[in-house]
């Protein structure tokens, strides 16, 4: 019996998500300067604990955050993904893309994508080593978390300040960093 094309890629999702290995926790903020007592900065919580490395650059066009076990994409412009798009359409551009050996791309969820923040970096607020910037850092990214209140919204986050916002899923355009893994 031929298992639905969801089913399908839903087991090939689990089955790579066993190839991705995670230490877990929680990302740094990246704040390390301590402007009030009891900041983040005084505080300093969050991986990576005993100062590892978080990201890996894999070599073929994908990092892996060793803090989530995700894997993203590290210039979706390379992807094929260089230009803003409706929210449904970067959905099935990042649902058919096969990119570095892989096809099981996705839309981050809003958790997701704010976990690739720097707090301490502005413009933009990741790390452009491991994640190359759009050249627009003031048109957000999409993520597939939909807006609860405001059903025709979805939530983005805008890369210059790593600021979480809604924009339309039917009339705002966007830019999409595809991810793979995570827990199902």
């Amino acid at each position: 019996m031929q298992l639905h094309l969801k089913h399908r890629k839903a087991s090939r999702i689990i089955k790579r998500v066993t190839e991705i290995t995670s230490n877990g926790g929680l990302p740094k903020t990246g704040q390390y300067m301590v402007y009030v007592m009891g900041d983040d900065g005084y505080y300093q919580k969050g991986y990576p604990i005993g100062g590892g490395q978080r990201f890996i650059d894999n070599g073929d066009g994908t990092i892996i955050d060793m803090a989530t076990g995700l894997m993203w994409i590290k210039d979706p412009q390379a992807a094929g993904l260089g230009s803003s798009m409706y929210w449904y359409d970067a959905i099935n551009a990042c649902e058919n893309l096969d990119f570095a050996g892989h096809d099981d791309w996705r839309m981050p969820n809003i958790n997701e994508l704010l976990s690739i923040v720097d707090h301490s970096r502005y413009d933009p607020a990741f790390d452009p080593m491991y994640f190359i910037p759009f050249p627009d850092t003031w048109t957000p990214n999409w993520s597939s978390t939909v807006c609860a209140p405001w059903l025709d919204g979805a939530w983005c986050m805008y890369p210059y300040d790593g600021y979480k916002t809604v924009w339309s899923r039917v009339s705002d355009m966007c830019f999409v960093r595809p991810v793979r893994g995570g827990q199902s």
